[in-house]
């Protein structure tokens, strides 16, 4: 699976990670290495997210229920929480510049493509 910016054509990540049944393994993993490079971690339900315990900074995109972007968090550092945003009900953690290397913004849609 991946996530696909239809807005910029453009994949922010093209390995898709869960906070699924071996969540604890997902997030032990992002917290030793960081995300990788190519990965992009898809977060349902969330409106708020914190760094605690993490090593590097990530990219935050909040979404709505349309999969459209209502709040950007670039580089945002470890040991930090992000106060719920209003409307979102999922977001995707990247790689720390991931959302300026693809230009993505507000308001640009993104995809879950299936595997």
């Amino acid at each position: 699976m991946a996530v696909w910016n239809r807005t910029r054509c453009t994949y922010l990540g093209t390995t898709l990670l869960t906070l699924n049944e071996h969540f604890m393994n997902t997030l032990r993993h992002i917290s030793d290495r960081g995300i990788p490079a190519d990965c992009a971690l898809y977060i349902s339900p969330c409106q708020g997210i914190y760094t605690v315990g993490m090593r590097s900074a990530v990219d935050i995109a909040f979404l709505d229920n349309d999969m459209r972007i209502i709040k950007i968090f670039r580089s945002f550092p470890p040991n930090c929480f992000v106060e719920p945003v209003k409307g979102a009900i999922s977001a995707v953690e990247l790689p720390a510049e991931r959302l300026s290397e693809t230009g993505t913004a507000i308001g640009d849609v993104l995809v879950i493509e299936p595997g």
